[in-house]
């Protein structure tokens, strides 16, 4: 406990120190200069990560707004390392294999994802990304018709269930048109001079108003020759967002959404000496398996909201999402479908304590996830005859909650949470055969059922001396339970769910400073430890080379800062910057014959920075530039060699015009990435077997584009 106090201690005095100076563009401020630095207001309905909606300056978390001109201007849209690249605390690491998506943590949770997104919650207009297992698919994204994202670093749980790292809520434009208004967007981009290697995506928004309400339809396609033998994609999406008002005080919203992947090829990671030899070749059992997916999705949503006459309000969303997985691996030919269906419900509502205000925010989150899964052997891509899983997997996921926030004097809030997690895994193995089993272990039945359920809490209080900042410190609990994939995966062959795998719990304890100077400089510091018990450590074993298996690590600490600011240097230049140090280590952990206390949690690095120069001079007529810089640090790669990566430096700059033409908004654009040419390491595949852990990153490589709208 002393230990604790002491650090709390020390992390306030570093706090107090830079605070004038450094921070993370938490912009919460109402003034905005003319070409100077973008402020705007952020309404207390507008940060709806929180769940209770209060004024920014009364949240005691770590909360940040990136809006949609950091999200999309003259940027790719591939994926969130793109949006998220100013937030601290968010290291958005890009495999440039859009088979296994981006390796997305918050604060070192999530880091061990072997694909999809783990130990962070994603909603997209409020509809859940991620399954009840806690495994998050952004198939349904569409970047670039994203209006904000909302981020919310630490713990998380007492607000939305099974997740450790934090949550990432991302809304497209809810206004409503007087008129039809439609958005084109065009973009061309190649890795090599002979054109050979190259990508294309566009992009259609129609907004329009239906009667009172409105609607919003965006379809897009991206199109992907990438710079690595066999990592081509096809992505196709068609996403729709729905706002009626009803009565007085009822609104009904509503979205649809359909992803087409027919083609996302699978490189594989490499060796050091391939990449050595040749930065762009694929893994040769990759090649051979034909190794990818070909994924269907669609999901769709209702939420009903009641705005109350005295405050608060109260909704309602349901909400369902199906899945059609064709995954030919290296190990095997998945074939899963999926159904996933839930609802959320809420209600905020003023309960003054006494002369005190408060308001009370309690509800009930119900998700169900019913995988049908079959693993067969892969014969260049395709399945054959022999079965070696079959079973129907189930997870039931019920959290209620309730949170307070009270105002105990005009500068001093203090917001308290709870929630219990009741999580069940059942697996239903209809891979059986009692003949069989008696020389074939994968024949015996492994049905079974696993059940993890825990209470988290968390309590913050935020303390206001001014407008212009504001103090914070909290402390909460999480919790995180392996998913079905994680699950499944074990390294005796056999079916049903791992008996010794458990969820991961943390305890987080953080303090922070946000705010504003003269409207020039907007600045945040966050500093954290969080110490975890029952890590979820990723494996690999050479007798199955690709596949991943998971165990728990004992216990480790992840202590960290997070700083960045925004600041207008003169008329028409902002700078933006953030840095993260990240501090991982394990501090009780045995694996084998290795003792691995004091090391470094392999995949983060502990130096993250990112520059981004952005000039609008006064003289352009509308013209703009950007300059980006982004470094990270070596780090290890593998829990018990001393395996690591280079440290890097990239490069990036784009250039474009804001104008019109004639009744036209004309946007064209034209972007370097890495243009210095240099040789770096994306991603890595942790503590993975014959030394296949590196995912390179693209050389230099260009693209141009722009962008046409008409209507208001």
């Amino acid at each position: 406990m002393t230990q604790r106090l002491l650090l709390v201690s020390q992390l306030a005095a570093l706090c107090a120190a830079p605070a004038a100076v450094v921070g993370a563009q938490q912009r919460d401020t109402t003034a905005r200069p003319a070409d100077s630095l973008r402020v705007y207001t952020l309404p207390p309905a507008v940060v709806s990560v929180t769940r209770g909606n209060p004024p920014i300056n009364r949240i005691p978390q770590a909360v940040q707004l990136v809006d949609k001109t950091e999200i999309s201007r003259a940027r790719p849209t591939w994926g969130l390392d793109e949006a998220l690249a100013t937030v601290p605390g968010v290291y958005a690491a890009n495999r440039y294999n859009f088979s296994l998506d981006q390796r997305i943590s918050i604060r070192g949770f999530g880091a061990r994802s072997q694909f999809a997104v783990r130990g962070v919650k994603v909603l997209l207009d409020g509809i859940p990304q991620t399954l009840p297992d806690g495994q998050g698919q952004l198939t349904n994204l569409e970047l670039g018709a994203a209006d904000r994202i909302e981020v919310l670093r630490g713990p998380s749980s007492a607000l939305f269930g099974n997740a450790s790292g934090g949550v990432i809520s991302i809304w497209t434009d809810p206004s409503a048109p007087q008129r039809v208004q439609q958005d084109a967007r065009v973009l061309f981009g190649t890795f090599d001079r002979d054109l050979a290697r190259n990508w294309s995506k566009w992009q259609s928004t129609t907004s329009f108003r239906v009667g009172a309400g409105s609607g919003l339809v965006t379809v897009s396609r991206l199109d992907y020759t990438g710079q690595r033998q066999h990592s081509d994609a096809d992505f196709r999406n068609l996403n729709s967002r729905w706002h009626f008002p009803l009565a007085t005080n009822w609104t009904l919203t509503a979205t649809a959404d359909v992803g087409w992947d027919p083609r996302a090829d699978n490189p594989g990671a490499l060796t050091a000496p391939e990449m050595a030899i040749n930065a762009d070749s694929a893994a040769g059992m990759n090649i051979t398996k034909v190794a990818g997916k070909d994924v269907t999705q669609g999901q769709g949503g209702v939420t009903l909201r009641r705005q109350f006459a005295g405050g608060g309000e109260a909704s309602l969303t349901v909400f369902g999402v199906t899945r059609s997985l064709k995954n030919p691996t290296t190990f095997a030919y998945i074939d899963l479908d999926r159904f996933d269906y839930g609802a959320r419900f809420s209600i905020m509502r003023p309960a003054p304590l006494g002369s005190l205000d408060q308001r009370v925010t309690a509800g009930v989150d119900f998700q169900q996830q019913r995988d049908d899964r079959r693993n067969f052997g892969n014969n260049a891509g395709q399945p054959t005859d022999t079965l070696q899983l079959d079973q129907l997997e189930h997870v039931t996921e019920v959290g209620p909650f309730v949170q307070s926030v009270l105002q105990v004097t005009p500068h001093v809030s203090v917001t308290g949470g709870v929630r219990y997690d009741w999580v069940n895994f059942q697996v239903d193995d209809r891979l059986v055969d009692t003949t069989l089993a008696k020389t074939n272990p994968i024949y015996l039945d492994d049905s079974g059922r696993r059940l993890m359920s825990a209470l988290s809490g968390s309590v913050g209080v935020a303390v206001t001396p001014s407008d212009a900042v504001t103090v914070y410190g909290n402390i909460g609990t999480s919790f995180e339970t392996p998913t079905t994939t994680e699950l499944t995966n074990r390294p005796d062959t056999a079916g049903g769910f791992n008996p010794t795998l458990q969820p991961q719990k943390a305890t987080t304890f953080e303090v922070g400073v946000r705010g504003d100077v003269a409207g020039r400089l907007n600045y945040s510091v966050a500093l954290f430890q969080a110490d975890v018990r029952d890590e979820l450590i990723g494996y690999q074993i050479p007798s199955s080379p690709g596949r991943v298996f998971f165990q728990n690590a004992g216990k480790s600490r992840h202590r960290g800062v997070e700083l960045g600011a925004e600041v207008a240097i003169v008329a028409g230049v902002n700078l933006i910057t953030s840095w993260t140090y990240s501090d991982f280590r394990y501090t009780s952990y045995t694996t084998g014959t290795h003792v691995l206390d004091g090391r470094a949690i392999p995949g983060i690095p502990q130096h993250w920075l990112h520059f981004l120069l952005q000039a609008r001079p006064g003289f352009a007529w509308g013209g703009w530039a950007e300059l980006e810089q982004t470094h990270s640090s070596g780090y290890v790669v593998d829990d018990t060699l001393d395996v690591r990566t280079s440290p890097w430096w990239t490069t990036n700059v784009r250039v474009g015009w804001d104008g019109t033409g004639g009744s036209l908004r004309l946007r064209p654009f034209l972007g370097f990435n890495n243009v210095f040419n240099r040789s770096y390491v994306g991603s890595v595949v942790i503590n993975a077997a014959r030394g296949r852990y590196f995912e390179p990153a693209p050389g230099r490589n260009m693209y141009l584009g722009f962008s046409l709208g008409a209507g208001e």
